[in-house]
């Protein structure tokens, strides 16, 4: 594409317009007017044609994938070929889809004749495959009266990952295995053998080892530990009450947070994600591979506008999970039928492997008569709707109680300290 430059607009008020009006007003210097006027015409034809060849000779680059973290200031890295033989003044902008943000709009570079490469300035604002498809760029020709406009293809793909880069995720990689998880008693001694010792008074005679005793010929007894390598899943749910704003990304950081933790833990973490079919699943696992795959599954998961089905989710569970293990589902059960299909279906889960629900707190679900008062009859009918909801949600969390379940109801600003106090709880109490 090709655009008047100012150069151009200036010349055509000095030289073309002068012409055109002498040639009107003397008809003897009209031939020299009007070969004056096709010499200025096949000079900025030429240039045209050069500012073009000029634009056709720049060549870009990117990697086709690009790994970033939301909100987290990254770079593209631009690969530029230079064609042309020497140097050219480029204007560059890289359009970017929604989603993605630069404090960039044009850059003003020189680019030397042959290979070279620059870095351009973007962040993600939302999780993840976003393309970026082309590269526009600007260069003046060589007498400046145009600038020569170029779409320069390319296949970039954008990967934004959840943020994890916060205090509490930073704690985990510190030498202390357990950072700020304040200390308590262990319940029980262990359902994991450990080791044998020396009997010494105070020990129980159940824990004697009647035939290491007979062989060592004095009194041995067994010696347990907290079992490792147990197996925990977090069940996101993406159906239409996960669309509300952040809910679903509160989801997404607290699932890939309680990876973190189990694998310091020593345990094995699952995922599944589900919404009016189960979605994907990943069975337990350990180590930084494993977490990985974790991510790339879940760090694309985007909320759908359908209703959970809570009973095919609670069949693949029951149907794929052999050994008992730690379920931690994340969902919303303000609807009042979808709460009581959930009560009625989950008792497919509980009566073999512990479940954990999380319930987010939204700004509707609250007592009466806390905050602030209410400054209109409106406010008062809301909070009085608050209030229902909220003795909804204890009747519910009762009920679920008496199947085994544990119901929370959690802050999705604080929801990954709360999961993860909740995990270390379960593994306290030996409950797996």
């Amino acid at each position: 594409m090709i655009a008047p430059s100012g150069r151009l607009l200036l010349a055509s008020l000095v030289i073309i317009v002068p012409l055109a009006a002498i040639a009107g007003m003397s008809p003897a210097l009209a031939p020299a007017c009007l070969a004056l006027l096709l010499l200025c015409a096949v000079v900025a034809l030429a240039d045209a044609v050069q500012g073009r060849r000029r634009a056709e000779s720049i060549r870009a680059s990117a990697p086709a994938l690009l790994r970033i973290t939301k909100s987290i200031d990254s770079v593209l890295p631009l690969a530029l070929e230079n064609l042309a033989g020497h140097a050219l003044h480029l204007r560059i902008a890289v359009p970017l889809p929604e989603g993605l943000e630069t404090p960039e709009v044009v850059r003003d570079i020189e680019v030397p004749a042959g290979k070279s490469s620059i870095e351009w300035q973007l962040a993600g604002h939302a999780r993840g495959d976003f393309r970026v498809d082309a590269v526009h760029i600007e260069t003046p020709s060589l007498a400046g009266l145009w600038s020569a406009r170029a779409e320069l293809p390319l296949e970039t793909s954008v990967r934004v990952y959840p943020n994890l880069r916060d205090s509490a995720t930073a704690g985990l990689f510190l030498k202390t295995r357990q950072i700020g998880i304040r200390m308590y008693r262990q319940v029980g001694k262990g359902r994991e053998f450990e080791n044998l010792r020396q009997y010494m008074p105070g020990d129980s005679f159940e824990d004697i080892h009647w035939k290491a005793t007979a062989k060592r010929n004095y009194p041995a007894v067994k010696l347990y530990r907290v079992e490792h390598a147990q197996e925990l899943y977090a069940v996101v749910d993406s159906s239409r009450l996960s669309a509300r704003e952040g809910i679903l990304e509160s989801y997404v950081d607290a699932a890939l947070y309680l990876a973190l933790v189990a694998e310091r833990q020593g345990d094995r973490f699952g995922l599944a994600t589900f919404s009016d079919h189960t979605q994907k699943f990943v069975r337990a696992g350990n180590g930084m591979d494993h977490f990985r795959l974790c991510r790339e599954t879940i760090y694309n998961l985007q909320p759908q506008r359908v209703s959970p089905d809570f009973r095919d989710i609670f069949t693949t569970l029951a149907t794929t999970l052999r050994r008992r293990a730690l379920l931690i589902f994340f969902t919303s059960l303000d609807d009042a039928l979808l709460a009581e299909t959930f009560q009625r279906e989950v008792s497919l889960l509980a009566r073999r492997h512990v479940v954990l629900v999380n319930v987010p707190q939204t700004g509707a679900m609250e007592p009466l008569f806390t905050g602030a008062a209410p400054g209109d009859l409106d406010s008062a009918y809301g909070r009085l709707a608050g209030q229902m909801l909220w003795n909804r949600m204890r009747t519910l969390k009762i009920a679920l109680q008496n199947r085994g379940v544990r119901l929370a109801v959690v802050d999705p600003a604080r929801i990954k300290t709360e999961v993860a106090a909740q995990y270390m709880d379960v593994k306290r109490r030996q409950l797996l």
